[in-house]
């Protein structure tokens, strides 16, 4: 991974972005505004609608006087078009009684979802032979493929000729499914021309960061083999793929796909709840901490999966039912489940709370637009992308700081095991390893030795008259001296040598590639050494203690039960020849 101020200035880099993305949305929803100049948005008591009545209508029926009184004003910046009605006819004037003209405008239909409007047909009033008005019929729609010499566009683009009546009459009919909201705009075509600019800019941010968040997690991922970082990626993925469909911006570069563009909207959605959910229960360890909440969770994977299947079956009214309740649904129970882990004492969910707070803001406000509960505004269009940028970037820290935790807390096992291990192997009291690493380390020695033909010593040692120095002084007393006797060891031996308790007050000392003569050497520092120590006892009297030793190196043929006693052999030749003296086998 990256060392942390590398991380600090990718961060700050990609915040930056988002504030450039936000900032540059914020001018594209500026730039349609109705006293831009530029754009002209039909709205309120110029756009008058009338519903079909269940039956298609021709646009000589629909301008016919009989439905001519059926018109009434829509009083709305947007008109919602919903699927309780087979379709909706508007009329409007291109310009106002007694505005400037604007010919060459282009008229831009502009539904919330592209993808959802299924038909839409223009008629623009023309002047015919011998005075008649006709009409001259432009289609588009989600359900129709691009027709030819369409402007490519995230939304429906129409030109309006010279010789379009604009004072007149025209008439638009849109036919949708699913619910979904429109605006109609007039735009001159340079005007048009720099709000998509501004907004493919921000757009662009927003495709860069997530992209940049998938390559940098996938590098991590391949390096650490950690499965939440393939849950993050498989997220940010569906949330771009998903972002770029919504947003019409497949649309834009590929044409309507009347077949597949529904279908794979829901398949889209679902892979990002679904994809959300596992990446949640991986990161949080639910199954491990929180085992009821990651139910939930998984259940909500599973309502994720089922929309990607109801688009594949056609099923888009179910689809859009169970998107809906996901989006509003998983955000909410994820940060529930952040908040209990962050209060269960795992930090990184401190980053999880913060960006599913911030997507959770953009996406309950786009799923309340799609039930019509909230208009369509700039921030309930806009705000799920710049709300999914920031989180991919929180949610990349929040890997980050799981991976730094998830790393201490090996460290501190590592250490556990290891001072486990340590404590499993090694004397209580003076420190020096125990009886039962003296077996198998002595084991191994031998077997080196011999394998190499190189020399290998034994000292043992053992304190003289132990038991009188404890019953004068005590144990306390007596365990001291144990302990100065082994810091003596310590000390008078090479780092390679391994000093054991071998049991009560006896003490080895495994010399690897030391001969005899440099053994004896070795014992006779360490007995002098300890005979200089003075003890002074709970009576303020100084008590010398000595040590016997024995020495043996190893012989062809030497097993290590019969190497041991060698050296056992010849301390105890030294406490039959007085005591405080070192003996060579």
């Amino acid at each position: 991974m990256t060392d942390a101020p590398h991380e600090r200035h990718l961060h700050s880099t990609l915040i930056a972005a988002i504030a450039a993305c936000a900032i540059s949305l914020s001018a594209c929803a500026a730039g349609t505004a109705a006293d831009t100049v530029g754009v002209e948005r039909l709205s309120g008591s110029r756009v008058e609608q009338c519903p079909e009545d269940g039956r298609p209508l021709s646009i000589a029926a629909i301008t016919s006087a009989e439905y001519s009184k059926r018109f009434v004003p829509t009083g709305e910046a947007s008109l919602y078009v919903t699927h309780k009605v087979p379709a909706v006819w508007l009329r409007f004037r291109l310009d106002e009684p007694g505005s400037a003209s604007r010919p060459g405008w282009i008229l831009e239909v502009a539904p919330s979802f592209s993808i959802i409007l299924d038909k839409i047909d223009l008629y623009l009033p023309m002047a015919g032979a011998a005075g008649k008005r006709t009409y001259a019929h432009q289609s588009a729609g989600a359900k129709r493929p691009p027709r030819k010499g369409e402007a490519p566009s995230r939304f429906f683009l129409f030109e309006t000729p010279e010789k379009t009546l604009r004072a007149e009459y025209a008439y638009l009919r849109l036919e949708s499914a699913m619910d979904v909201s429109v605006w109609i705009n007039q735009w001159q075509p340079l005007a048009l021309s720099l709000r998509d600019v501004r907004y493919f800019l921000a757009y662009g941010l927003i495709y860069g960061i997530l992209l940049a968040m998938i390559a940098y997690n996938f590098f991590i991922f391949v390096s650490l083999r950690d499965r939440a970082y393939l849950y993050y990626i498989l997220y940010v993925v569906s949330a771009l793929l998903w972002q770029f469909h919504v947003q019409g911006h497949a649309k834009m570069l590929a044409g309507t796909h009347p077949a597949l563009d529904l279908s794979a909207l829901w398949v889209l959605v679902g892979a990002v709840q679904l994809w959300g959910a596992v990446f949640s229960i991986s990161f949080l360890s639910l199954k491990r901490h929180l085992p009821r909440m990651r139910v939930v969770v998984a259940g909500l994977a599973a309502v994720g999966a089922i929309t990607a299947a109801a688009g594949v079956a056609g099923l888009h009214r179910a689809a859009f039912d169970l998107a809906h309740f996901g989006g509003l649904t998983l955000p909410v129970v994820v940060i529930i489940a952040a908040v209990l882990r962050l209060r269960q004492g795992f930090a990184p969910a401190r980053y999880y709370v913060f960006a599913w707070s911030v997507l959770a803001s953009g996406g309950i406000l786009f799923a309340l637009m799609g039930l019509q509960i909230l208009p369509v505004a700039f921030w309930s269009v806009n705000g799920i992308a710049l709300g999914m940028a920031a989180e991919s970037l929180l949610l990349s820290l929040a890997l980050a700081d799981r991976i730094r935790t998830l790393k201490k807390e090996k460290e501190f096992f590592e250490k556990s095991q290891k001072r486990y291990m340590e404590l499993s192997i090694t004397d209580g009291l003076t420190g020096l390893y125990n009886r039962r690493y003296l077996q198998s380390k002595l084991e191994s020695e031998v077997q080196h030795s011999q394998r190499l033909g190189r020399p290998l010593s034994l000292i043992m040692l053992d304190l003289d008259d132990f038991k009188a120095v404890n019953d004068r002084n005590g144990h306390g007393f007596g365990d001291m001296v144990l302990s100065r006797l082994a810091a003596v060891i310590r000390a008078s031996t090479r780092e390679v040598d391994v000093a054991c308790r071998y049991g009560g007050e006896e003490f080895v000392l495994i010399m690897p590639g030391t001969a005899k003569a440099d053994a004896l050497n070795t014992a006779e520092r360490i007995r002098t050494r300890f005979a200089a120590e003075p003890f002074i006892t709970g009576k303020k009297q100084v008590e010398t203690v000595t040590i016997s030793l024995g020495t043996a190196e190893l012989q062809e043929g030497d097993t290590t039960e019969a190497f041991l006693e060698r050296a056992d052999s010849a301390m105890y030749r030294a406490k039959r020849l007085g005591k405080n003296r070192t003996e060579s086998a």
